[in-house]
């Protein structure tokens, strides 16, 4: 007599069943190492806290003589654990390099970098070059600057406007070296003299 279909196929999975069983936790087990190796960055994920914050933050950078060289202060600083870039809310960067005018750059926020090489800054971003006696006063403003400010460079792939006595300029990418006194603008760039420079 023939054993009833039912009975055979469950005379199978039971003898499946424990297989089926390994193969779903070794999955599970992967998916969650998978999302704890990523920091738990899929939907529903929890940013890290922070360890530390400082109101009213400053640091000061100083030459070979002892003169100030560049300050970077802001309103807060966040601090994370781990390789997390700092958060900081209303920074302001100011380079005073002997013999060069003073350059500043402010935003409505920004993150420095653990290494503290790269400042990324956002928002209403404003820098401004003092005048000196034989150029005006420099605005440029963007919504988006890298700065390196051991090297005195930023650059921005955003749009920027550039501004001073003789006009304005407008592009869509700046690379600026405050070392070697270059701006450069690309992309699609417009301007308008001023017919009667200051």
């Amino acid at each position: 007599m023939r054993e009833p279909l039912l009975s055979r196929v469950t005379s199978r999975l039971s003898n499946w069943f424990p297989v089926l069983l390994l193969g779903v936790l070794a999955a599970l087990t992967y998916w969650l190492d998978a999302q704890v190796q990523r920091g738990g960055s899929g939907p529903g994920a929890e940013r890290k806290e922070p360890d530390y914050y400082v109101e009213n933050f400053a640091a000061t950078r100083f030459g070979p003589d002892g003169s100030v060289v560049q300050k970077l202060a802001a309103k807060r600083l966040t601090h994370f654990p781990g390789d997390a870039p700092a958060e900081i809310t209303a920074p302001e960067l100011v380079t005073t390099t002997p013999g060069k005018p003073t350059l500043r750059v402010r935003a409505d926020r920004g993150t420095i970098s653990p290494d503290n090489e790269n400042v990324w800054l956002a928002g209403r971003v404003v820098g401004v070059r003092d005048a000196t006696a034989t150029r005006s006063r420099l605005t440029i403003t963007t919504d988006y600057l890298h700065v390196r400010p051991r090297e005195e460079k930023a650059d921005t792939d955003h749009k920027v406007t550039i501004a001073d006595a003789n006009g304005t300029h407008t592009g869509n990418a700046l690379e600026a070296d405050n070392k070697a006194r270059t701006l450069r603008l690309r992309n699609g760039v417009v301007g308008e003299l001023n017919a009667h420079p200051n």
